[in-house]
């Protein structure tokens, strides 16, 4: 009788440890599942490598507020942003402008950095303003072809048809906690 309840504790044990750990996630592993965490608690790090390409663009070196790609900001400031993008697409229409167009996940697009040939390459400057409601914010870009910059922005995206994870270039954290800011804005 010992014997078997000493295996079934054991057997108890077992499976609450593996259960636990089982829960026990990073926070890269809960935003991958979707699972949201108060902005203000985690460490601002590198959300992808340096250089993202993405169909006919690369972008290289973002810097948001002089802080890298992944920033803390309070809701409603503007972001001011540089990175280096090149665009190649020698199968595009020769009738149209090319243009890079970047903005936020889910939200809009809201600047466009690049209005010019099938080939073009160089740096750029910009803003993007910040939502009001705290949370997480991904930097994403889309590659397009229209008339210019003003019909780029308007076909943009909206949250139904953002553009795909592999184009995100930086993260957003807006936060109303000013203790933990990297970045308070002005």
């Amino acid at each position: 009788m010992i014997k078997k309840r000493n295996f079934l504790l054991l057997v108890w044990g077992a499976l609450v440890l593996a259960g636990c750990a089982h829960m026990q996630t990073t926070p890269m592993q809960d935003e991958e599942q979707g699972i949201a965490n108060d902005p203000a608690d985690s460490t601002p790090a590198e959300v992808k490598p340096p250089i993202v390409n993405y169909r006919h663009v690369s972008l290289t070196d973002l810097n948001m507020n002089s802080q890298g790609n992944r920033i803390t900001i309070k809701p409603g400031n503007v972001v001011q942003a540089t990175l280096n993008y090149a665009y190649h697409c020698s199968n595009c229409r020769q009738d149209s402008n090319n243009q890079i167009i970047i903005g936020l996940a889910n939200r809009s697009a809201q600047t466009c950095i690049y209005n010019g040939g099938p080939q073009g390459q160089g740096a750029a400057n910009f803003e993007l303003r910040v939502p009001a409601k705290p949370g997480r914010y991904d930097v994403r870009f889309r590659g397009l072809q229209a008339q210019d910059c003003a019909a780029a922005l308007k076909a943009g995206w909206g949250a139904d048809d953002t553009p795909p994870q592999e184009t995100t270039i930086g993260k957003i954290i807006v936060s109303r906690k000013t203790d933990s800011l990297e970045q308070v804005g002005t």
